[in-house]
């Protein structure tokens, strides 16, 4: 049985201490110890795992968020329509949008943005008195690529009848995106308290101004964005889905109506973040396995130091 014991004693007057051997003997502890701490740390740390995949989802619709200022636009002159990959223009998007009128940074009015035929007489006062708008609130587009945008849609021409001696192409599109965002309002808020990750919107406080060069030109603004899906897992199984997106932005002159473009498309693969702890058992191993590889490195290190100090002594004699 002897014969088997992996760790047999010296007798005590065969050991010889040395002073390279306590200060590696006492640096390893210390090393040791820090390393435990910032192990157990860990240990009681939320984690998050990344995982890609096939995008699942089976919806046929996309709910954007929106908070959009335009300084310079009244609210009478501006709808938002989608136009799909395919062909589909849709101009009685479903949704719920309001319009906030706004003269010299106050908010005078608002109302439910509906495509009810344009008011003539408020459409003439908002733009003779220069108000600006706000629109706020969401829209459901479908899930496919394209994009939705929003401009001085002349209403069959009675644009026309209230401004005949305005060029549309001068409609100043200027404007602040102080929201926009793809996904359950609520989930989102969520996923920005627990998760704190991730491009939910990266459009927001981004502005663009219409220069005093171009007051006379007609200005096309354009929003690039790629949609992620996203799948979030808390730390109790609950599922928050949403979609990251990045964006990419440009604008351009234009003879045609100014419009604000945010054309997109959605990635074919979700992107899941789990939130976990690591389990009892992988933590004892990763602690074994620090620990042990310290004692086992100041053990080398020992060695060396004690077979140079030998080295030196034969030498001198």
């Amino acid at each position: 049985m002897l014969k088997f014991d992996l760790y047999r004693k010296l007798p005590q007057d065969l050991i010889e201490p040395s002073k390279s051997g306590a200060l590696i003997s006492f640096t390893s502890l210390i090393l040791m110890f820090l390393l435990f701490i910032t192990e157990f740390q860990d240990y009681l740390t939320q984690q998050v795992q990344t995982e890609m995949y096939i995008d699942q989802n089976k919806d046929d619709t996309l709910l954007v968020n929106m908070d959009i200022s335009f300084p310079n636009m009244p609210c009478d002159f501006i709808s938002i329509d989608q136009q799909d990959v395919i062909g589909t223009h849709l101009q009685n998007l479903q949704g719920e949008l309001y319009k906030t009128r706004i003269l010299n940074g106050k908010v005078i009015d608002q109302y439910l943005s509906t495509n009810e035929s344009l008011n003539l007489e408020r459409a003439q006062q908002e733009f003779e008195q220069k108000e600006g708008c706000d629109l706020s609130g969401y829209i459901i587009i479908s899930r496919v690529p394209g994009n939705f945008h929003i401009s001085a849609h002349p209403y069959g021409g009675q644009v026309d009848i209230v401004l005949p001696f305005v060029e549309l192409q001068t409609f100043d599109l200027s404007h602040k995106i102080k929201h926009l965002s793809f996904g359950n309002q609520n989930d989102l808020q969520v996923i920005r308290e627990k998760f704190k990750q991730g491009l939910l919107n990266p459009l927001d406080g981004i502005s663009r101004i219409k220069s005093q060069e171009l007051k006379n030109v007609g200005v096309t603004h354009q929003y690039y964005i790629s949609i992620v899906p996203t799948l979030y897992v808390d730390i109790d199984n609950k599922e928050y889905f949403v979609n990251q997106f990045t964006a990419n932005t440009n604008e351009a002159q234009t003879t045609q109506m100014p419009a604000i473009y945010f054309r997109y498309d959605i990635s074919p693969v979700t992107v899941q973040f789990t939130k976990y702890y690591e389990t009892f058992n992988h933590f004892i191993v990763q602690l074994c396995a620090i620990l042990g590889g310290v004692f086992t490195i100041a053990g080398i290190i020992d060695s060396i130091f004690y077979a140079l100090q030998k080295t030196k002594v034969v030498l001198d004699q």
